[in-house]
C-alpha cells in the first residue's frame, strides 16, 4: 500500500541523514505496515457490535456472529471502501451478522477483462516468472473472486460469509491501462508493483523495467463496447456461480481541479470518457436489472470544490455515499 504523507515525509528525512535501505528503516516500515494490516477497532452498543479494519467491517448482534449471516464483497478501486460507511446505519436494527470486505486490496487486479481472465484460466507455469518479477500475489490469476464465500480480513474469528451482494465500480475499467505478455497472451496491470513501493526504488530497479519492456506490450484502455460486453458476462457469471445481487458505483463525470478551457489539443477528454461509461452503465442497469450507487449525483449535490479527484472522496462526502448504499440495500431486502 502507498505510505501516508506524514510517514513518507519522515522516511525521506531519515534517509537524508542515515541513507536508504537501512535495517532500522526496513524494520520500522514492516512494523508500521503490520499494524495497519492487523489493527481492528471494536465498538459496542445496545444490541450490536462493530469490528472495523482497513479492509473489512463486521456488524453483528453479538460476538457470536449469529445467523442470518450476509456478506458484501467489494471488487474494484479506491472509491469502493466508502461502502463501509453504511455500517453505522445497520447497527440499530441489525439482524444476525453482516460482513463487508474487499477482494484483492489494491489497484492492479480489478479491471473486468482481468477478472474474466481468471475465470477462463491461465497456465501457472506461464505466469510464474511474471509473478516473481513483479511480486504478484497468489490470487491475481486465480478465480477466487467467484468462490461462493469469503473470509473476513483481520477478523478471522467471524468465519466465512456468503457473497450475498457484490459491489463493483466502473472507475477501473475507465482508467487502467493493461499490458499483454508478448508470448503467452495473458494481461496484467503493473500498478501493484509500481504503486506499492517508493518511486526511487522503482527507478533504480532498471533490470525489472527492462525485463517488463522486453516481455509486455501495452493494450491500452477498454472501449465502451468492450466494457459493456465484459459487464454483461460478469453479471451473468456472478449471479449463476455465487447467487449474488450486484451493485455498481458510477463515477464523478468531471475533474474538479482540471483547468482546461480549450480542448483543441486534447485527444480524448477523460471527463467525456467517464460520462460515456456512466451512460453505458445506466443502459446496462436497465438491461440486466442491477442497482447503481449514483456517485456522480451524490458528489455534485454535496459540492466538488474540495474533491481530490473522481475516485478519492473527502471524509465529509463518505456519509452520504454510505446512506445511499444503505438505502439500496434496504430496497433489495438485504437489511
Amino acid at each position: 500500500m502507498p505510505l501516508s504523507k506524514p510517514v513518507t515525509l519522515s522516511l525521506n528525512a531519515w534517509r537524508t541523514i542515515f541513507g536508504e535501505d537501512t535495517k532500522v528503516e526496513n524494520w520500522a516500515k514492516e512494523k508500521y505496515l503490520s499494524k495497519i494490516h492487523t489493527e481492528v477497532n471494536r465498538e459496542r452498543g445496545p444490541g450490536w457490535v462493530q469490528l472495523s479494519g482497513h479492509r473489512s467491517v463486521v456488524v453483528s448482534e453479538s460476538l457470536d456472529f449469529p445467523e442470518p449471516r450476509r456478506g458484501i464483497l467489494l471488487k474494484g478501486g479506491c472509491d469502493l471502501p466508502s461502502v463501509f460507511t453504511a455500517a453505522p446505519l445497520m447497527r440499530d436494527d441489525i439482524r444476525g451478522t453482516v460482513a463487508m470486505a474487499r477482494h484483492i486490496w489494491g489497484t492492479g487486479g480489478n479491471r473486468s477483462d482481468q477478472i474474466l481472465q481468471t475465470l477462463d484460466g491461465v497456465d501457472p507455469d506461464k505466469v510464474a516468472e511474471t509473478r516473481e518479477m513483479l511480486k504478484i500475489g497468489p490470487d491475481y490469476f486465480e478465480p477466487s473472486f467467484f468462490d461462493p464465500t469469503f473470509p473476513v480480513p483481520q477478523i478471522p474469528e467471524a468465519g466465512d460469509f456468503p457473497k450475498s451482494v457484490v459491489v463493483m465500480g466502473i472507475a477501473t475499467d475507465e482508467t487502467r491501462q493493461m499490458y499483454r505478455h508478448k508470448e503467452h497472451g495473458f494481461i496484467i496491470d503493473p500498478g501493484g508493483w509500481w504503486l506499492n513501493q517508493d518511486l526511487g526504488r522503482v527507478l533504480k530497479d532498471l533490470d525489472t523495467v527492462d525485463w517488463f519492456r522486453a516481455n509486455f506490450e501495452r493494450v491500452g484502455r477498454l472501449s465502451v463496447d468492450e466494457f459493456k460486453s465484459n459487464t454483461r458476462r460478469l453479471v451473468s457469471e456472478i449471479r449463476s456461480r455465487m447467487g449474488s445481487q450486484v451493485i455498481f458505483y458510477n463515477a464523478l463525470a468531471l475533474d474538479p481541479a482540471n483547468p482546461t478551457h480549450n480542448y483543441q489539443l486534447v485527444k480524448t477528454a477523460h471527463a467525456a470518457r467517464r460520462r460515456e461509461f456512466t451512460i453505458a452503465l445506466a443502459e446496462l442497469s436497465a438491461e440486466l436489472n442491477f442497482s447503481i450507487v449514483d456517485i456522480d449525483r451524490i458528489l455534485k449535490n454535496m459540492g466538488v470544490e474540495e474533491q481530490v479527484d473522481f475516485a478519492h472522496f473527502p471524509v465529509d462526502r463518505m456519509g452520504p455515499i454510505g446512506a445511499e448504499v444503505h438505502r439500496i440495500l434496504e430496497a433489495i431486502d438485504f437489511v
